[in-house]
């Protein structure tokens, strides 16, 4: 791999580059965008405080139970990767009947207290190759491997929240992408026939295509935080959605051609949600659910994760901007 303009072979080396590189890359980009952007006095809760009324009720995390846990074991991908903890789903499953009644009481003080357990929030972090030269770190994806634990705790919080956004229409009909019967193939028919009604009305078309750049690493908890709280989400939710952000830490694995893989050391995360989590796509998508309506009322946005497209029609294209 490249580190510094030099190639390099040493595993331990190489793991720690790359941790350090996948845990600044956020840090890097916020800076970059506050350095160059232009002065505005819009605060992030802007278009919230606009659009939406703050609702009084929060959702209730009601207590899980055996029968729920017993369910959602067996529905987990049947794998012999796992977290730092070396426990797989594979082996997961075989131990149902000695650790459903234990994983209820534990959880259910999660769901009480607001505080996750510590011990569920460590990464481990494996590079996959995606394009280009494969000695250099940009040119991979970094994917976190949780604990089969933590995915079960995270099935049940997200089942809370997930019910209670949909329950109280808080998600944007613009917002696709992980989101039951919006996937990309309604996002694509949505876009195109947005445009195919412009064109019938023989008007012209103009399209605005925004790759938003490392989405899920750059994400604000406190500016995530405020926007759950505005959407209802407080008290001990919102207390555990904090916890369950905050004092996480990573490490990255790489393969040596040995029995076990080489790790890098452990490096605090301070940005983001975790990519490979339950809970960080629903997360990202509260982050983002405003996007749609900062712009133009005339305009039809998509949202699709990190991917957003704005289509505008006129008669005039004058009259576009």
């Amino acid at each position: 791999m490249n580190i510094k303009d030099k190639p390099s072979r040493n595993p331990i080396v190489i793991a720690n580059a790359f941790n350090n590189c996948i845990s600044s890359v956020a840090g890097n980009l916020l800076h970059k965008n506050i350095t160059g952007a232009t002065k505005t006095n819009n605060d992030p809760l802007t278009y919230i405080f606009k659009n939406f009324n703050q609702l009084p009720s929060s959702p209730y995390l009601k207590k899980t139970t055996t029968h729920e846990i017993d369910k959602i074991i067996p529905s987990l991908k049947c794998k012999d990767s796992h977290g730092y903890d070396e426990i797989s789903t594979r082996i997961l499953k075989i131990s149902v009947p000695y650790v459903l009644s234990p994983l209820t009481s534990i959880f259910n003080k999660i769901l009480s207290t607001g505080v996750f357990s510590d011990r569920l929030k460590f990464s481990e972090v494996r590079p996959l190759y995606k394009t280009g030269d494969k000695t250099e770190f940009s040119n991979y994806r970094p994917i976190s491997l949780l604990t089969s634990f933590s995915k079960i705790i995270e099935k049940i919080i997200f089942k809370r929240l997930y019910n209670y956004l949909n329950y109280n229409n808080i998600l944007v009909d613009h917002l696709y992408g992980f989101r039951k019967k919006l996937s990309t193939e309604t996002a694509t028919y949505t876009h195109l026939n947005n445009v195919l009604l412009s064109f019938e009305r023989r008007n012209f078309v103009g399209g605005i295509f925004c790759d938003l750049q490392k989405v899920f690493d750059c994400v604000n908890h406190e500016i995530l935080l405020d926007k759950m709280k505005l959407y209802g989400i407080s008290g001990i939710p919102n207390k555990l959605m904090k916890s369950y952000l905050e004092n996480r830490d990573q490490r990255v694995s790489v393969y040596n051609n040995n029995p076990h893989n080489i790790s890098s050391s452990w490096i605090h995360v301070k940005h983001g949600v975790p990519q490979g989590s339950i809970l960080g796509p629903l997360l990202l998508l509260i982050y983002i659910n405003d996007l749609s309506l900062s712009v133009n009322k005339l305009a039809n946005p998509t949202l699709f994760a990190d991917d957003t497209t704005i289509i505008i029609s006129n008669a005039n294209p004058g009259e576009f901007f």
